[in-house]
């Protein structure tokens, strides 16, 4: 899926103390309060942002641990919270769209309609442009926060 992050982090500690370091720590982020939970066998770091009324997309990370011979790998899988999903996945079919009718426009509508589809691919970029800048400044850095702290502590 878009907008999924991945990373792996060594450590030399084995997969039970990892567990019992992490479980039920509190991280914060931007002001922003993160849980460390087990959810159905994962680790989760779950966003707690009921009374913020300001942040958009916060991303859910799940840890896996696989054993080595030599300490423990922690897999991280980021992702954005389902209810945070839907706008930046409308501005991007909103780019896609404006697109396709750019070069249908270029292609089909003769020379009056290379000013309008040149205007469509523009917008098109700016809102692309501008939807990446924010999901940088804020999804992702926290993503970026979160895989500091864990490889912080493990």
């Amino acid at each position: 899926m878009i907008f999924r992050s991945y990373a792996n982090i060594t450590s030399k500690k084995n997969v039970e103390e990892l567990k019992k370091h992490l479980l039920g720590q509190h991280l914060q982020i931007h002001n922003l309060d993160f849980e460390i939970l087990e959810h159905n066998g994962f680790i989760k770091i779950i966003p707690h942002a009921e009374i913020e009324n300001h942040v958009y997309t916060l991303p859910i990370t799940k840890l896996q641990f696989i054993p080595t011979e030599n300490g423990t790998i922690v897999k991280t899988m980021s992702k954005p919270r389902r209810i945070d999903v839907g706008g930046p996945l409308m501005l991007i079919i909103f780019v896609a769209f404006s697109s396709a009718a750019a070069i249908l426009l270029y292609l089909f509508g003769g020379e009056g309609y290379h000013t309008a589809s040149y205007i469509l691919i523009g917008i098109g970029i700016m809102v692309l442009l501008l939807l990446t800048i924010r999901l940088q400044q804020g999804y992702y850095d926290y993503i970026r926060k979160i895989n500091r702290w864990i490889r912080s502590h493990v």
